[in-house]
């Protein structure tokens, strides 16, 4: 035999279910949801200092060459 052939009927084995884990269906103290706005609050700032930071001279010729 050179090959097994498919037909349309065949269909594909289904992965089996992913349980949640322990960590996401437990609940949280009061405290974990200040340490998550904390940390967006940081992320944001971090983020709006690098958007607003000004693109290197060399890596505007680079980009110049490009084109």
């Amino acid at each position: 035999m050179q090959g097994d052939a498919l037909s349309l009927e065949d269909k594909p084995a289904k992965a089996p279910a992913r349980k949640a884990s322990p960590a996401r269906t437990r609940k949280h103290g009061d405290g974990h949801e200040a340490k998550e706005r904390e940390m967006g609050d940081a992320l944001r700032s971090v983020y709006d200092r690098t958007v607003q930071e000004e693109v290197p001279d060399e890596f505007l010729d680079l980009l110049s060459k490009l084109d």
